[in-house]
């Protein structure tokens, strides 16, 4: 099938990479909980959170389902008004990325996702001219 917008259609059951970042306050401690639990229970089991801390969770996901989805299931039956969370996003992460060495970041993504592009070799910032002072 073609997509007019030029993006490629991912075929229904192929599994898919997400970060999924919940911004929250420590109020919202029990609910981020339930939001990892949901996410382990409908989406992915093996769902790895990358960190958690009074702030918030980021959370490493392996799908067939959509960005929508994934945030449906994260949220399904967690109680409260949520008037402390600041805002969810669902990342798709794709075949460029960048993290330190030595990080969970990089263990996850590495074996999940592949080794990160390489610079090209004619790479406009090794072409720059060095500035003055």
């Amino acid at each position: 099938m073609e997509n007019p917008f030029g993006d490629e259609i991912i075929p229904s059951g192929e599994t898919r990479k997400y970060l999924m970042l919940v911004s929250a306050s420590s109020d919202n401690a029990k609910a981020i909980q339930k939001v990892l639990a949901n996410l382990k229970s409908t989406v992915d089991k093996n769902a790895a959170p990358l960190w958690i801390d009074s702030k918030g969770i980021g959370i490493f996901i392996s799908t067939d389902l959509v960005a929508q989805e994934i945030r449906s299931a994260a949220f399904e039956g967690v109680p409260g008004d949520f008037n402390d969370i600041k805002d969810a996003v669902v990342l798709e992460i794709g075949a460029d990325w960048y993290a330190r060495d030595n990080t969970a970041t990089k263990n996850w993504l590495t074996p999940h996702v592949g080794a990160p592009l390489p610079p090209p070799a004619d790479s406009r910032l090794r072409r720059r001219k060095p500035t003055r002072k």
